[in-house]
């Protein structure tokens, strides 16, 4: 499976992210500030369970310890550590 792309729509997306938390900050103090940040935290929020959800399909272990899920990386398909946490297990994902 090519991933480059899915990669890169995941680069993109949170680049612009971050872009867009840094110009709410730059908001003056008040309710609609308030409402743009709520309203990027849920977006922040819905794109760590997308990216989950991508990762899984690609063979990933996810991490139950948190909501929204970390996705868990490993070297060897046996020694998986969450990207956010921090939680390590043991699984072999070939059996």
């Amino acid at each position: 499976m090519d991933t480059t792309g899915l990669v890169a729509g995941i680069t993109i997306f949170s680049s612009a992210l971050s872009a867009l938390k840094q110009a709410i900050d730059l908001l003056p103090d008040g309710a609609k500030k308030e409402a743009a940040k709520e309203a990027a935290e849920r977006a922040e929020r819905e794109f760590k369970v997308a990216e989950a959800a991508a990762a899984q399909n690609m063979g990933y272990l996810i991490c139950k310890n948190h909501f929204p899920p970390g996705v868990m990386l490993s070297a060897d398909d046996v020694h998986w550590k969450c990207s956010d946490c921090g939680n390590e297990v043991n699984n072999s994902y070939f059996g």
